[in-house]
């Protein structure tokens, strides 16, 4: 039996308190992430800003998008201290806006700077991991970062729902303020001492911006500008629409890999195969709650209860793709049927909004789109970085966050289009449709890194 590194407790009495507040800092970042989805819906109605719905669910997305590119490079320069008291900063103050606001411009604007504080705290948290972690354990303590998202995902709905339901909606930011003050702290408190480096950080003395980092506020100025369009309803807005959606594309060429936009082989197939599942997948889940509420009168707690019950499939995956030795030796044939899955999410949906199937239709799909995405996200992730050169893989792994986030938001902007022009069930089953569109495009995709490579 080996000895050394090998025998080391992640949750020894010098690493627990990294290892505590780095968890409970991004529980509280992933609780608030999915709580929104339920309560968004009676934020909007509350304030009156029903149209706003996919602006303030997008603002996070696309002030993330700039905060995790911005991030990396401004621990390189000045270490972790300082972004990370700025960036938790910047979280606890949009989260407090959102608690408090009295309409729905001054909720947008909290959504937008608890996205930008997030997107620096969440590349932040890597560095912490790579320095105060010995390499060992470091697989060990990602797996638990999982965790943090995981059960957020399963019981942040269902309990915002019914915070919502027996409270108010503003108590559900209060609490995740109160939780992630706390947790900062502690995370401030444990990196204070000087560092021991285990591989990852500070290596670099890159501009805090950097031209990526630009490349990132234009593509976020892009997004903003095609959410905030996607509210009027006038004949000039296809133009000016459809301009940004070319400056988009042209910027995304500077963000991305060469040749993510055809997804060609390598690394630029599979970053395109993440922003496809992405957006199709965050489609699903954030309209189904409002459509649940607006059109069928659903309380906040039982919408919250079919989407919890989805992301049970995401643990499910998950579950099955750590545990499958086919994962490892046919990549590819997994993501075929991970992606195939998907698909499955936004049908059950369309299926339910048209009448051809009960609500139970629609959490089934949410439960196959939950297990196809367990399965994918693990094989895109760490076939990104076993085709990237170790100089790359920063780079590389930041381009599937930024794809992500950049096609989550796009679409979302044209939904929200398509609810301004369209209400009712028409406009919904557009907008599932375009969904089932773009994850089938994901599966056309998967099936042709299978076949060829």
């Amino acid at each position: 039996m080996s000895t050394g590194t090998h025998h080391e407790r992640l949750w020894s009495a010098e690493r627990w308190p990294v290892v505590a507040g780095t968890l409970a800092l991004m529980t509280f970042i992933a609780i608030e992430s999915f709580a929104v989805t339920t309560v968004l819906p009676v934020v909007a109605a509350d304030l009156d800003g029903l149209r706003w719905y996919s602006v303030a669910y997008a603002a996070t997305l696309t002030a993330a998008l700039v905060g995790m590119v911005t991030g990396g490079s401004w621990v390189d320069q000045a270490g972790v201290t300082t972004p990370l008291l700025w960036g938790g900063a910047l979280f606890l103050v949009g989260i407090g806006l959102c608690a408090v606001a009295p309409d729905m411009t001054t909720f947008v604007a909290g959504r937008f700077l608890q996205g930008l504080g997030g997107g620096i705290d969440s590349a932040v948290i890597y560095v912490v991991i790579g320095q105060r972690i010995p390499a060992p354990l470091q697989a060990r303590m990602f797996g638990l970062l999982t965790a943090a998202w995981l059960v957020p995902s399963m019981a942040g709905p269902l309990a915002a729902g019914l915070v919502a339901e027996a409270l108010h909606w503003r108590v559900v930011f209060a609490a995740v303020l109160a939780g992630s003050t706390v947790a900062l702290a502690a995370l401030l408190w444990s990196t204070r001492s000087p560092v021991v480096d285990h591989g990852v950080g500070n290596r670099g003395t890159g501009p805090v911006v950097g031209r990526r980092g630009w490349y990132a506020i234009a593509a976020a100025g892009c997004l903003m500008g095609l959410h905030l369009g996607g509210q009027q309803a006038y004949p000039g807005n296809a133009i000016s629409f459809a301009v940004l959606v070319v400056a988009l594309v042209a910027v995304s060429t500077r963000l991305l890999p060469a040749g993510t936009l055809l997804a060609r082989p390598g690394v630029a197939r599979l970053v395109a195969l993440r922003g496809l599942l992405g957006a199709a997948v965050v489609t699903t889940d954030v309209y189904l709650p409002l459509y649940l509420q607006a059109e069928r009168g659903f309380t906040a707690g039982s919408a919250g209860l079919v989407i919890a019950i989805g992301a049970i499939g995401w643990a499910v995956g998950a579950w099955i793709q750590g545990r499958s030795s086919e994962a490892a030796a046919d990549g590819g044939r997994v993501l075929v049927r991970a992606t195939a899955l998907v698909v499955c999410g936004p049908v059950g949906a369309l299926l339910f909004i048209a009448g051809a199937a009960p609500v139970a239709g629609a959490a089934i799909g949410c439960v196959l789109m939950g297990i196809g995405m367990g399965l994918a996200y693990p094989r895109i992730s760490a076939g990104v970085i076993a085709g990237s050169p170790v100089r790359e893989r920063g780079r590389n792994s930041s381009s599937l966050q930024a794809s992500e986030s950049m096609s989550t938001s796009a679409i979302l902007a044209g939904a929200a289009v398509v609810l301004t022009l369209l209400s009712g069930s028409g406009g919904y089953g557009i907008v599932y449709a375009a969904a089932i569109a773009v994850a089938a495009a994901a599966s056309g995709v998967a099936w042709r890194s299978m076949r060829v490579g």
